[in-house]
């Protein structure tokens, strides 16, 4: 499979379906992006003179501040933590690094995992979910068919956009079971689950096989700043660090991480506001006709438009309503008419759902 085949569209963009309708160019809610409903944590905003003082001054070359904050919260030895520009940064440094031929990609899943791959020369293998079961992860023995036919595995935990999370317990013994291959997993969205200590491969010792990329910019919300890492077996980081180029974190990332550890009370906030606005979106889905909702552990929920053939009637309809929605169709298994919805605050849930029931 070549790149040009896939078409790479992240969330986030509600100017290009506004041109492509013809529409005139407004301010609207965007539920096309999966950040944290609450915002930054206010201290960044107490602190930001503070950081942007940083600017005249080189930053870690290896972004100290980021890996200090993954010491602290989550018990990672620097040895085994690489700091990035986001986690983005290393889902294309992991597979040049780790040189593996053939790659398995939960689909649908996170485009980037598929393009980080194939830039690297590997071959690409999909392993489909099915909306007949709602997208679950395949079985046991499917997935040891897969993994028996490649050098690595892509997993989101939770994955992106399905919402679907493949247990801990099982990871683990296929990596036992497979101590030849690599499982890099994506948990981007791990803090947003209630039991995310317990299910998280960060919180404890690393495995020789396991890779785990992570982000600071969902939880947190501040994509804008790009800041995340890569955790591994100190073998494993320290040929990661000899590839990466120096300087990938700015100064301010590298500044704000280590704020982000004062603020435990933000968390509990989050996950306590996430989990109440998604089992009351969720309920609300399942009382609108032409709209079929998953089940969901995160900060978003995928969906299915069905009360016309064209999810465009839906995109337009929102969008002349000050409303935007993540058009999920260039997902490989998602082409026919899926949408996600990043959750938000309680008022502006209760308006999107009120423009899903027109």
């Amino acid at each position: 499979m070549m790149e040009s085949e896939l078409n790479y569209i992240h969330g986030g963009t509600p100017r290009r379906d506004m041109t492509r309708f013809g529409l005139p160019e407004r301010s609207v809610l965007d539920f096309s992006v999966n950040l944290n409903p609450l915002g930054p944590p206010p201290i960044i905003k107490e602190r930001w003179q503070e950081l942007v003082e940083t600017i005249k001054c080189y930053p870690t070359v290896e972004g100290g501040g980021v890996a200090r904050y993954y010491e602290m919260r989550f018990g990672v030895s620097s040895r085994n933590c690489l700091a990035g520009n986001g986690s983005t940064e290393m889902i294309y440094l992991a597979p040049r690094v780790l040189g593996v031929k053939g790659v398995a990609v939960i689909t649908p899943s996170y485009h980037d995992y598929e393009r980080a791959s194939l830039l690297a020369g590997a071959e690409v293998i999909r392993c489909p979910l099915s909306p007949d079961n709602d997208f679950s992860f395949p079985s046991p023995d499917l997935l040891v068919e897969v993994i028996d036919r490649v050098g690595a595995i892509w997993i989101g935990r939770p994955n992106n956009p399905t919402g679907d999370l493949l247990p801990k317990e099982q990871i683990s013994e296929l990596a036992d079971r497979f101590p030849e291959k690599w499982f890099i997993l994506d948990e981007a969205f791990i803090q947003f689950i209630d039991d995310w200590e317990t299910e998280s491969f960060m919180t404890e010792p690393a495995r020789p096989n396991i890779v785990v990329v992570h982000s600071l910019t969902k939880f947190y919300a501040i994509p804008g700043l790009r800041l995340g890492g890569i955790i591994g077996s100190e073998e494993l980081i320290a040929l990661l660090r000899k590839a990466k180029e120096p300087w990938t974190v700015n100064g301010i990332a590298d500044s704000m991480a280590p704020l982000l550890l004062t603020r435990p009370a933000y968390e509990e906030e989050s996950r306590s506001a996430v989990k109440a606005e998604r089992e009351k979106v969720l309920k609300a889905l399942e009382d609108l006709d032409g709209i079929t909702s998953f089940p969901a552990c995160a900060n978003y929920i995928l969906c299915q438009w069905t009360r016309t053939g064209n999810l465009d009637d839906l995109l337009r309809h929102l969008l002349l309503n000050g409303a935007y929605v993540r058009d999920c169709r260039n997902f490989p298994g998602l082409e026919k008419n899926f949408f996600r919805i990043g959750l938000k605050g309680a008022e502006e849930n209760d308006l999107l759902l009120s423009l899903l029931s027109f």
